[in-house]
C-alpha cells in the first residue's frame, strides 16, 4: 500500500481518535475499517488512473526489493504527498458508505432530524483529487509510461451545490 491511516487527519478527517498509548476498541475497529477502505479503493484508483497492465506493473514494482525505476518513482512521489489524491480518493468512497449501517434488518441511516448530507465534503475531496489528477496524468504522459490507459472521468470536477 502506498498510504495508510495517517493521512486521514485535517480536511479528510474520518474522526479517527489520534494515537495516546492508551488502548482503545474503537479506535482500532475504525483504523482497521479505514485500513480495508485503503487495500480496496487505492487499487481501484491505481487501475483508474494506469490502466489494468500498467497498474499491475506499478503494484509489482512496489512489492518489489527493486530501487530507483525511476518513472515508479516519480508516480510515487506524487501518489503518497501528504495530502494524496489516492487518500481523496478513498476519502470520497468512505463518507459515501458512511452514512448508511448494516444492521439485522437491514441498512438504514441516521433517525435524526438534524443529520445532514456529506455531499459538501464529498464534493471537495473529489475536486481536489482532479486537480492532483492533473499533474499526475501530465507526468503519465511521458513516453516512458506508454501503455497507460487513464480514466478521464478522474479529470472532471463536481459542481457545488452552491452552484445549482
Amino acid at each position: 500500500m502506498i498510504i495508510d491511516y495517517t493521512y486521514f487527519t485535517g480536511l479528510l478527517s474520518i474522526g479517527l481518535s489520534p494515537d495516546t498509548g492508551a488502548p482503545s476498541t474503537t479506535r482500532d475497529a475504525e483504523r482497521e475499517k479505514i485500513e480495508y477502505y485503503i487495500t480496496v479503493y487505492e487499487r481501484e484508483y491505481l487501475r483508474k488512473i494506469l490502466g489494468e497492465n500498467m497498474c499491475g506493473e506499478f503494484i509489482d514494482y512496489l512489492n518489489s526489493e527493486e530501487d530507483n525505476v525511476d518513472k515508479w518513482e516519480k508516480l510515487l512521489a506524487l501518489l503518497s504527498e501528504k495530502y494524496s489524491p489516492i487518500a481523496c480518493y478513498i476519502f470520497f468512497k468512505y463518507i459515501k458508505e458512511g452514512n448508511y449501517s448494516v444492521t439485522r434488518v437491514g441498512t438504514v441511516t441516521s433517525a435524526d432530524d438534524d443529520a445532514v448530507s456529506p455531499m459538501v465534503i464529498q464534493m471537495r475531496a473529489w475536486n481536489d483529487m482532479v486537480d492532483m489528477n492533473k499533474r499526475v496524468y501530465q507526468l503519465l504522459q511521458a513516453d516512458e509510461y506508454e501503455g497507460v490507459r487513464f480514466d478521464p472521468c478522474l479529470l472532471y470536477t463536481s459542481p457545488s451545490p452552491r452552484d445549482s
